[in-house]
């Protein structure tokens, strides 16, 4: 007895999704734009995105022939190499607290800087997590 009203639910439920297919498949056909203005409109937007992407990378190929671009870039690589050492070596400071909570407020140019690290030893600068750079 049980089985013939599973059996019925579940006949009813795949015809109720077969329905559901065809109104959306109804929906779809309805909402497709075919007009001429529409396809014009869609081939220049693309040939745009095109000569945009072209633009920008010519721009990139001029800029890395700018010495003085590249050298920014070199000092960009530099100091993102520093932070990512001065990073390590907090987490090394870190490393060397008791696995409990610790707080602390440091007082730098910019204002005022809490410091916390919990227990998994996660550092949190402000509230916001300090992520563990290799």
């Amino acid at each position: 007895m049980i089985e013939d009203k599973i059996s019925l639910s579940l006949k009813e439920i795949r015809k109720l999704k077969q329905e559901l297919q065809d109104i959306k498949k109804d929906m779809r056909a309805d909402e497709k734009i075919d007009s001429e203005e529409y396809i014009d409109l869609k081939k220049t937007y693309k040939d745009l995105k095109h000569q945009v992407k072209d633009l920008e990378e010519q721009w990139m190929l001029d800029l890395m022939k700018d010495a003085s671009y590249v050298k920014l870039k070199e000092m960009k690589v530099k100091k993102e190499e520093e932070v990512a050492q001065a990073n390590q070596k907090l987490f090394q400071h870190v490393a060397q607290l008791p696995p409990k909570f610790f707080q602390m407020n440091v007082e730098t140019e910019e204002g005022p800087v809490k410091v916390e690290v919990h227990p998994e030893m996660r550092v949190y600068l402000n509230g916001k997590e300090e992520k563990k750079r290799a």
